[in-house]
């Protein structure tokens, strides 16, 4: 029963990230003045089709995409409304605003969160206090100490200490630079207790009270602007943790893990299931920004050596980057659900 619950939900999320996405795509092109020829949620058969005034509108039997299909968008057309013939600051907007649509999408569910939730203070970076056996403060931290850095990675608040203290699973001790008494004090060698399972590994997690923040609406957006922004830099920096080979690779999910994760916060409560779909809704986001060809990012760089060159590349030329990227991501995806259904025996 709780595998079909899995399932059901998470085909609700996909749809909705999904939804969003194509909608921040669709909505630009159409105030661009693009013509659209379909509007689709979902990839594969039609399930369900509806012709509009604007597009035709698809309901797609898989829930793994969906796209907008754009008069001129894989080729150069002769219709003055086609994606082609628009200036180039205009489909830059058509194709990033997808990936922006998920992002505040994520970022109103943290609002959204933040604002409902029970307790009434926000964590900053200031230690208040440690915890009764605390290893930190043997090495050099202090109560009212702000954490501005912890290896070099800049702290923002406490999502970076945690993600700071955690994405080297090796790490034994860390340089970490603090604000104390109005100057910049440099703490090493800093030691923290570990925590971790066979799934994850080991990392350091933090063993000391921070100060809390009133909470108001301006506190809200704030921190969950913050929020927002952390995760996002998270993402990146385990984007470049794959180029050093120093990325855990267990952290990677692909959908059935997605799936399992999305249902395990189902079962804690909304909050807890509103906090996974943010937190996917911004990786979904930032992944497509990424310049890889097939994704809306690889697009944006072909954009911008159009402006170099003055002129667009050959569409055969395009197409076939937009294949093999599509092939190599099609191949990245079947590696990691098959790790995650290994993973779940």
């Amino acid at each position: 029963m709780q595998t079909v619950f899995n399932i059901i939900i998470t085909i609700l999320v996909f749809g909705l990230l999904i939804l969003s996405h194509e909608a921040g795509h669709f909505f630009t092109a159409v105030w661009a003045k693009i013509k659209v020829h379909e509007f689709s949620v979902g990839m594969g058969p039609v399930l369900f089709k509806r012709e509009g005034k604007l597009c035709r509108f698809c309901i797609r039997a898989l829930p793994i995409g969906g796209f907008v299909q754009l008069e001129g968008e894989d080729g150069d057309s002769e219709d003055e409304n086609s994606f082609s013939r628009k200036p180039r600051w205009k489909r830059f907007l058509v194709l990033v605003m997808g990936a922006v649509m998920n992002i505040l999408m994520g970022f109103i569910l943290i609002c959204v969160v933040n604002a409902t939730d029970a307790d009434g203070l926000y964590p900053t970076t200031t230690i208040h206090s440690f915890q009764q056996d605390a290893i930190s403060s043997s090495y050099g931290l202090e109560a009212g100490d702000k954490i501005i850095e912890i290896d070099g990675y800049r702290i923002f608040n406490t999502t970076d200490i945690a993600y700071a203290l955690s994405k080297d699973t090796d790490a034994e001790s860390f340089d970490i630079t603090v604000k104390r008494a109005g100057q910049k004090v440099l703490v090493e060698d800093v030691q923290f207790p570990k925590v971790g399972d066979e799934e994850y590994g080991t990392f350091s997690t933090v063993d000391f009270i921070v100060y809390g923040r009133e909470r108001s609406f301006f506190s809200v957006i704030e921190y969950s602007f913050g929020y927002t922004v952390s995760v996002s830099r998270s993402i990146y920096s385990f984007i470049g943790s794959l180029f050093t080979l120093d990325a855990n690779l267990n952290q990677v999910s692909g959908p059935v893990g997605t799936a399992s994760m999305i249902g395990e916060s189902a079962s804690l409560g909304l909050s807890s299931l509103m906090l996974m779909i943010a937190l996917i809704s911004i990786n979904l986001g930032i992944m497509n920004l990424l310049p890889f060809p097939a994704l809306d990012g690889g697009r944006i760089l072909l954009l911008f050596i159009e402006a170099i060159r003055r002129k667009p590349l050959s569409p055969k030329v395009e197409m076939a980057m937009n294949g093999v990227g599509l092939m190599i991501l099609m191949g990245l995806m079947l590696v990691v659900t098959l790790k995650d259904i290994i993973g779940l025996f």
